[in-house]
């Protein structure tokens, strides 16, 4: 009986030795498996295991800047469209201009200007005072039937230049605008509305500016006339800066006359479109642009500007006075454009289209 008891014993503690044992066992697997399973998330690529998100960012931010670039496009080719559609004159206008006046070239323009000089000391004049001048010279050279042709062209282009300059006092309807032209009867306010326009003195430089729009000469010439017609304006000022006298014997022009010839030739239809075009301050959601004046064409022209179509300046200093050479490197630079002269690609500091 001691023996079958004692062997009950030791079985009952043979069983719980195994029971532990597989108890331990079991531990010992759970751990392992739990370390594997802390391994494999210790190893996880955060790349990978979001590359979905990635790639719909991704295609999502490429989508977004494509929409925006379109719409900044879209909105530049828009004004673009804008500035071409309001210009007084076209360019294939403009062509035939100076094809018809053949005989009005250099020589017949620096005697107008000579006479000009001294009926107009303050630099400025109406323009009936101005035509009678220019007919004046025109027949004393070359006879009575010597005269602009095509000169509608260029009245069509100092109404403009008056009616702005007038602002609503000088505005007026497509109806008074054709009594104004002699078609129909107008009356007498609109005689007297016209008759004021015509009053309204214009600086000489614009007048000159306008009438080079009739010059048969290369481009050389013409911008070499346009740098006298400023020399003459800045010497014509009723207050002179005690620099002037040292820039006209240098032949030099004052920065603000460069300013105001580049809006001259801007109101005068001379610049391409594109040249006229600088980004507004609007950048949220897409960029936007307005038609720049003249002193900011002329400013990014000196000093250069950025963005897509930017460039550097073209000029040693970017303000303060400028000589002729430096003059034709702002007419022919992509912020200023005159005459096309931007896309001319020719050798040599004063080159230009002419053959």
């Amino acid at each position: 009986s001691q023996l079958s008891i004692g062997s009950k014993q030791f079985s009952a503690t043979a069983t719980v030795t195994d029971v532990k044992a597989s108890n331990s066992s079991s531990d010992e697997n759970n751990n392992k498996k739990s370390s594997k399973e802390g391994s494999k998330k210790d190893d996880s690529n955060i790349f990978l295991d979001n590359l979905g998100k990635i790639f719909l960012s991704t295609i999502g931010i490429v989508l977004l800047m494509l929409l925006r670039s379109t719409r900044s496009n879209n909105s530049r080719l828009a004004l673009r469209e804008d500035i071409e559609l309001s210009s007084i004159l076209d360019p294939m206008e403009i062509d035939d201009l100076r094809a018809a006046n053949s005989e009005f070239n250099l020589e017949v323009w620096e005697t107008i200007v000579e006479e000009l000089k001294m009926v107009t000391p303050n630099g400025k004049a109406t323009y009936p005072e101005f035509l009678s001048v220019v007919v004046r010279v025109m027949r004393k050279l070359k006879g009575e039937e010597f005269t602009i042709q095509l000169g509608h062209l260029l009245d069509r282009v100092v109404i403009s230049e008056l009616e702005r300059s007038g602002g609503g006092d000088f505005a007026k309807s497509d109806e008074e605008e054709k009594n104004f032209d002699g078609v129909g009867g107008g009356g007498e306010d609109s005689t007297k509305q016209g008759s004021k326009i015509m009053e309204t003195e214009l600086p000489l430089s614009f007048l000159l500016a306008t009438l080079s729009l009739a010059l048969h000469g290369t481009v050389a010439d013409r911008i070499r006339v346009l740098y006298d017609a400023m020399l003459v304006s800045s010497s014509n000022e009723d207050k002179m800066d005690p620099n002037d006298e040292q820039l006209k014997k240098n032949k030099l022009v004052p920065g603000k006359e460069v300013c105001q010839m580049i809006q001259h030739l801007q109101n005068t239809c001379q610049l391409v479109p594109d040249s006229q075009i600088v980004e507004t301050d609007s950048k949220i959601p897409y960029q936007t642009f307005r038609v720049g004046t003249g002193a900011e064409l002329t400013e990014r022209a000196r000093k250069g500007y950025g963005g897509k179509e930017g460039g550097e300046g073209v000029t040693k200093a970017g303000e303060g006075p400028v000589s002729l050479e430096e003059f034709h490197d702002i007419l022919k630079s992509r912020a200023v454009c005159a005459w096309g002269e931007c896309y001319v690609k020719k050798a040599g500091a004063m080159a230009t289209s002419d053959k």
